[in-house]
């Protein structure tokens, strides 16, 4: 790839698709800052509104499991999505050239 337009379009697909795999990144995080907020709003409720100490110690280890497990699986959707974007931006870019 030696002409200067084609790698002018490479370099602009490759951005183009870095700017839309941030708005997916981005779009993900929001999603995920919003359902942890409820989430998280409705098991403090449920703490505080607890009948006893055994009942509040139980919804605080639920919601400490479930938290945990939410937050595993939101690390490996945005590996994977970081994962696809980078090769969508590099699979733009033009292959080095070996002499």
């Amino acid at each position: 790839m030696n002409d200067p337009r084609e790698m002018i379009d490479a370099f602009t697909a490759s951005a183009n698709a870095a700017a839309s795999g941030m708005k997916k990144i981005n779009t993900e995080l929001m999603d995920f800052g919003k359902t942890r907020f409820e989430t998280d709003t409705s098991a403090a409720e449920a703490i505080f509104a607890a009948k006893s100490m055994k009942d509040m110690m139980a919804l605080q280890r639920d919601f400490m499991v479930s938290t945990m497990e939410a937050y595993t699986q939101e690390a490996t959707k945005l590996r994977e999505l970081t994962m696809e974007v980078t090769n969508e931006v590099m699979g733009h870019l033009p292959k080095p050239v070996s002499l």
